[in-house]
């Protein structure tokens, strides 16, 4: 899969690094367990690559820098290649300076956030990344979408793997209703919420992917909380502002209401940030004492038939299994890549071995 990834992108006119590159993050997504954001999302860039919003042969430029500060244009690119570029300026002044904060404009859609913290992490340095995105969240009492999914991720170093926080700022993802809706399974409680006679209420099974991409449409994802504040429905949406503050207002780009798929001089923003924590003392030190309390999580009392996980444990055991059983992708998710593939031309052997 990585390699049919990888000669797609190749098709459409990116150069070899990028199109490995490329393949590398979306092949990373699905090996972590992480479908919604995998090569489920090749249908989607396809769609922005063909339309002009993805500009293939557009390269990311620093408008603006300090020692421990930049702000990159995207110029309409690739999200994951914008969303690499922008992290690996963040790492290289957090190397020489102890701090590396970089945001960014006119980027595109980067898959999981928390590839780009990640990055951070494998080179020793603690690491974040947020991304603002069109319209899906509705705030505490609106009827109208006005926040994106606004993720926030978080990495650092640690043993046996690496920490790694990764969550939208509402209850699910937009791409994980799509896979509910590709599966033909009835969505939990508290995701979605439309207008209801008197109120917002939870919305569960029917879903109208068209009018939840509408901000218009009086439906919209649930921020982290649902949809009432004794449930800190609040909370939610105040993370996904502060994920607007260091993506959108920071680079001067645009925000979420901003956002739309039409609009093709119109790009989400985002945010990436390394720290060296040598700044702070002794690394190993420091690592060593996040371990050990990462691993006092794990051996606290569990519920019965439970198992109590940190941040990146489910991530470490999906990657495992992955690397000795190979990715599962749903029919209908194969088939768009295959579809792609089939017309640019692409060859690729039995997906199914």
């Amino acid at each position: 899969m990585k390699k049919l990834v990888r000669d797609i992108y190749s098709a459409y006119g990116f150069n070899d690094q990028q199109a490995q590159q490329v393949a590398d993050t979306l092949i990373y997504t699905d090996m972590h367990g992480i479908a919604s954001h995998g090569v489920q999302r090749m249908v989607m860039y396809d769609h922005f690559i063909q339309n002009g919003k993805v500009r293939v042969k557009s390269q990311p430029e620093i408008v603006t820098e300090t020692d421990v500060s930049a702000v990159v244009d995207g110029h309409f690119g690739l999200g994951s290649l914008i969303g690499t570029y922008s992290m690996n300026v963040a790492i290289e002044k957090a190397k020489a300076h102890g701090v590396g904060i970089v945001a960014t404009r006119n980027s595109g859609h980067y898959g999981i956030a928390g590839f780009y913290a990640n990055m951070a992490a494998d080179q020793g340095l603690i690491g974040l990344s947020s991304t603002n995105s069109r319209p899906a969240m509705l705030p505490t009492h609106a009827l109208q979408a006005f926040v994106g999914t606004n993720p926030i991720a978080f990495a650092m170093p640690a043993k046996p793997h690496n920490f790694i926080y990764d969550a939208a700022t509402t209850t699910v993802p937009q791409g994980k209703i799509e896979v509910y809706r590709k599966l033909e399974k009835d969505l939990p409680a508290f995701w979605v919420a439309k207008e209801g006679d008197e109120e917002i209420n939870d919305h569960t099974d029917d879903v109208d992917l068209d009018a939840l991409r509408d901000p218009y449409s009086h439906v919209g994802l649930t921020p982290l909380g649902g949809v009432e504040e004794a449930t800190g429905s609040h909370k939610g949406f105040g993370l996904g502002m502060i994920v607007e503050v260091f993506s959108a207002i920071l680079s001067q780009g645009n925000t979420s209401p901003e956002i739309t798929p039409e609009d093709l001089q119109v790009g989400p923003s985002q945010s990436f940030i390394a720290i060296d924590p040598s700044i702070f003392g002794n690394p190993d030190a420091i690592i060593k004492k996040f371990s050990d309390y990462l691993q006092q999580i794990r051996e606290l009392p569990a519920r019965p038939g439970k198992t109590i996980y940190v941040h990146g444990d489910k991530e470490a055991i999906a990657y495992d299994d992955r690397s000795k059983n190979g990715i599962v992708v749903d029919d209908k998710t194969l088939a768009e890549v295959t579809g792609i593939a089939d017309r640019l031309g692409v060859t690729y052997g039995d997906l199914t071995e």
